[in-house]
Parts: structure tokens; C-alpha cells; sequence
């Protein structure tokens, strides 16, 4: 019986080709509990993937605003949390949900939406 590979087709080491820098949220440092502004949460950039999982155009309060909805795969790394945010390029990602997939500290999948100026642009 041939056993079952560790990567699917979604995640592969050969396709994270995308360097993702973490940031920590404002306010809260783990290390003593004190006060500082939002840095890099890791000493080096996280390679990873990012794909697209569908956007939405909302119409609030005579504005027209833009949702897009990505998932990026990156290989298991500890201290990733819902509460910080991602920078690939010139876009700003939030987090929104943080899945262990298959529960094998193999790969994450991290659910997040771009936010900033060019949010729902593909630049």
C-alpha cells in the first residue's frame, strides 16, 4: 500500500514562491506584556502561497466597497495569530481564521481580507 504524500496539489514547498512578511498587531508585546507599535512578528520574511477565494462588491453608506477574499498556504509555523496582519508587496492582508490543515503541523491555511487603499485591486 503506497503511502500518502504530505503535500496536495494546493500545498507544495516548490509553489510557496511568494515572500510574506508578518506583522504583530499595536499595542501588546509578548515578550514582556508592554506597549509597541505593530513590527515584524518573524526575523525573515515566510514563503507562501496566495490564491484568490472569491470577492464581493458591498454597497454602504453611499459607498461602493470592495472585499477580496484570499487564502495563503505556508508551511507550519508557530506564532501565527488571527489578530495580525501580512504585508506581500504593496498589499496589506488581516487575518481572519487560521486553519492547522489535517492537523499535521504540515501546512497552514490562513483566511484573510485585503485591506488598504487597494483592496479588491489586483496590482
Amino acid at each position: 500500500m503506497p503511502l500518502t504524500r504530505l503535500s496536495s496539489s494546493v500545498h507544495s514547498i516548490g509553489g510557496m514562491s511568494k515572500a510574506i512578511t508578518f506583522f504583530t498587531p499595536s499595542g501588546r508585546n509578548p515578550a514582556d506584556g508592554g506597549n509597541v507599535p505593530p513590527g515584524p512578528a518573524f526575523p525573515g520574511p515566510v514563503w507562501g502561497s496566495l490564491r484568490a477565494a472569491g470577492g464581493a462588491e458591498l454597497d454602504k453608506a453611499q459607498a461602493i466597497v470592495q472585499t477580496c477574499r484570499h487564502i495563503l498556504g505556508i508551511p507550519y509555523q508557530e506564532g501565527i495569530e488571527q489578530d495580525m496582519t501580512f504585508v506581500y508587496g504593496n498589499r496589506t492582508f488581516q487575518i481572519n481564521y487560521v486553519e492547522d490543515v489535517d492537523e499535521m503541523h504540515t501546512f497552514l491555511d490562513i483566511y484573510c481580507t485585503e485591506i488598504g487603499q487597494n483592496a479588491g485591486s489586483q496590482q
